[in-house]
């Protein structure tokens, strides 16, 4: 297959281009083609025709969108648009990533792929809902909507800001650290949310939407404990609520993801032991 990959240099297109390496690769990040422009990409993608097209772009600084709404809208919904026009022009499958914070409805039990997003609690989860509108109001496009949630994965030599690395960075410098434990969602390891794409792909699955985190449900305080207990690290985790530290993105207490689709991921920690050891 020809797969283009764009934000080639991120956390999660770097374990894409690991999972695809036997593919014929395209590796675009913003030098090569800024989304944004609406000719450039029509133009740049229809030239080099890909089957696939793997969108790892992203404004993804949650807080920073509060003050920078056009930036954000621009890179989260109106990029997309100009990716489905193109991809249904070339006859290319479009790979896009969403997020759980595309719901804003505190379902205690989570959120499956049929379930309809409502009211965001963020600029950015409200951007990323916009660019899934661009993808589903489009008929006949061929695509897969992954939503992921709480990814982290390797930085490949970058300062790639998850929360395992933040924990760990921390955990270092601090005896203590406050996290809050009233925030429920699901982490997704990086390269297997690649593997299960390329599972999907190469298995022709339906287009749609899929939820592709690891298992299961959890909260940042229970992650972080299992963060330092990894690592073997002393530093103690203190449990403490949302009203603690105010961000300025509102984020939801719920947005576990359930996956309805294909074979569950396995289990978080699973996946946190294995690349905090590697």
């Amino acid at each position: 297959m020809k797969i283009l990959i764009l934000g080639s240099k991120g956390m999660l297109a770097q374990d894409m281009v690991k999972v695809f390496e036997e593919e014929e690769l395209f590796l675009w990040d913003r030098e090569d083609l800024d989304i944004t422009n609406k000719e450039d990409v029509g133009i740049k993608i229809l030239e080099t025709r890909p089957d696939v097209v793997i969108n790892t772009a992203a404004f993804t600084d949650v807080d920073g969108a509060e003050a920078n709404k056009k930036i954000a809208f621009k890179v989260n919904a109106e990029a997309v648009g100009y990716l489905v026009e193109t991809a249904k022009k070339a006859d290319a499958i479009l790979v896009h990533f969403s997020t759980d914070y595309v719901f804003g409805q505190e379902k205690k039990e989570g959120y499956k792929e049929t379930d309809i997003p409502k009211s965001p609690k963020s600029i950015y989860g409200e951007s990323k809902l916009e660019g899934e509108k661009e993808i589903l109001k489009e008929k006949n496009l061929k695509y897969y909507l992954i939503r992921l949630s709480w990814l982290f994965g390797p930085s490949f030599g970058h300062d790639y800001k998850n929360f395992v690395n933040t924990i760990l960075r921390i955990a270092k410098e601090k005896e203590e650290i406050k996290v809050v434990d009233d925030q429920f969602g699901k982490p997704t390891y990086t390269l297997d949310l690649a593997r299960a794409l390329k599972n999907i792909i190469e298995k022709n699955k339906d287009f749609g939407i899929y939820h592709l985190p690891n298992e299961t449900s959890t909260n940042w305080f229970e992650f972080a404990k299992k963060i330092v207990q990894v690592a073997g690290l002393e530093t103690k985790i203190i449990p403490c609520k949302t009203e603690e530290f105010p961000t300025p993105a509102k984020r939801p207490k719920y947005s576990t993801l359930l996956n309805t689709k294909i074979k569950l991921q396995r289990s978080w920690q699973v996946a946190l032991e294995e690349y905090i050891n590697n």
